[in-house]
């Protein structure tokens, strides 16, 4: 019988999949970094555009990212578009040095022990994840540079003309 709990375990594991398009948005809720307030919960934000994207002071690419997701984040805020960052540094000093140079004004996240990250498979730095009203992923990025701005920028309009 342990065998057969064993394998039914190991096969039930390999089946966890990356999140993708269609998947639904998992309810995290995570520490904020940055100024105090309360926990970033995913599930609150059910009813508005999401782009969730995990990026850390190491990723030369976030440097890039950063300051395009804030513009957008500004840009399009008011017609229910939000963006929340979570951050993969395991020292939130390490974080808040890149904040210092790259200020954002969206929601940021810790997720020192990978917990997030986990749960959406990240591969790769940055990754974001475009997620419609109902809460689906719609698009997903892996890695940043200007046509993936480009390409956001179109995903984010298309979505935000959705119903909710």
């Amino acid at each position: 019988m342990r065998r057969f709990l064993g394998v039914v375990v190991l096969l039930a594991s390999s089946a966890v999949h990356a999140l993708d398009t269609g998947s639904p948005l998992p309810a995290i809720t995570a520490p904020r970094l940055g100024p105090p307030g309360p926990p970033v919960s995913l599930a609150a934000l059910r009813g508005q555009v999401v782009y969730v994207d995990f990026w850390a002071s190491w990723c030369v690419p976030c440097r890039l990212s950063m300051p395009t997701l804030d513009a957008m984040y500004r840009k399009h805020g008011a017609r229910g578009f939000t963006v929340v960052g979570f951050n993969k540094d395991v020292e939130n000093a390490d974080a808040e040095r890149f904040l210092q140079k790259v200020p954002v004004s969206f929601p940021l996240a810790q997720d020192a022990k990978d917990a997030a990250a986990k749960a959406f498979d990240v591969k790769a730095m940055p990754s974001g994840y475009l997620v419609d009203r109902k809460g689906v992923i719609r698009k997903v990025h892996h890695g940043f540079t200007s046509e993936t701005a480009s390409a956001l920028e179109r995903e984010i309009e298309e979505l935000l003309k959705e119903p909710a």
